[in-house]
């Protein structure tokens, strides 16, 4: 794991402070700390920066000014936690920190570290994951919040679905606020939506899910019809209490 290579500093993409545009947490001003490196490659991925070795990361000065600084990679975690602070400091309050990514589990030890000086700050601790990775978030479980958890499925990434992971991510989510988001295409069958609400019906059926419409990026993704979104919709609140529908809100409003 990235974490490894560099003891006490990780890879980042960027720090900065915007609205949250995914998810039940939506519309909510949130702390971002996003880490760099995934184990996964989506056909959709918004985040292409997290599939390479970035010499440097942009860390935002003041909340929400959109000036950047550089700071070379791997940040030293005393400088991650400085950034942070300093936008905490710079004026508007802020709900949470998200750790996103790339994927935020590869960072363990960084999570572990920072996490609860985060907290001090006053910032409960937002996750957001491919829900896959669940040695990973066993680790980290104690120091987190809030979890957005991914549930994802061939049509829409391309790659081979991971149930039976995520069966066993969710089932240590017991005591925890976590929502499962499951993106939907255009090509989605009622049968593969149906294999990833299974996975949260035997599991948890009382946790919130978002099926969330695919924002087609560099061509790739198309989301469904408006009729197929009810279709999808009314077939997730057949075997589930608590469905939303929910875009990404921040590609609409001009958020990061």
């Amino acid at each position: 794991m990235p974490q490894a290579m560099h003891p006490q500093a990780s890879d980042l993409i960027e720090v900065f402070s915007a609205l949250q545009g995914e998810g039940l947490v939506v519309g909510l001003r949130q702390l971002f700390i996003r880490f760099g490196h995934c184990d996964i490659k989506c056909a959709y991925c918004d985040t292409p920066l997290c599939h390479v070795d970035l010499p440097r990361a942009r860390i935002e000065v003041g909340a929400g000014n959109r000036v950047f600084e550089s700071w070379r990679n791997p940040v030293p975690w005393d400088d991650v936690f400085f950034a942070a602070k300093r936008l905490v400091d710079s004026g508007p309050r802020h709900e949470s920190v998200s750790l996103t990514g790339g994927e935020p589990l590869l960072h363990t030890d960084a999570i572990l570290a920072l996490a609860p000086r985060l907290r001090g700050l006053g910032l409960p601790i937002y996750l957001e994951t491919n829900g896959h990775l669940a040695q990973a978030m066993a680790e980290v479980l104690p120091v987190v919040d809030q979890i957005a958890m991914d549930i994802k499925t061939p049509a829409t990434t391309g790659l081979p679905p991971r149930f039976d992971d995520n069966r066993a991510f969710l089932a240590l989510l017991a005591d925890k606020d976590v929502f499962v988001k499951i993106v939907v295409g255009e090509g989605m069958s009622d049968e593969e939506l149906g294999a990833a609400l299974d996975v949260v019906a035997g599991v948890a059926p009382k946790t919130p899910v978002i099926l969330q419409p695919v924002t087609p990026h560099r061509g790739v993704g198309t989301p469904p019809t408006p009729s197929r979104l009810l279709e999808m919709h009314a077939l997730a609140t057949s075997r589930l209490p608590h469905v939303r529908v929910i875009p990404q809100t921040h590609k609409m409003t001009g958020q990061l």
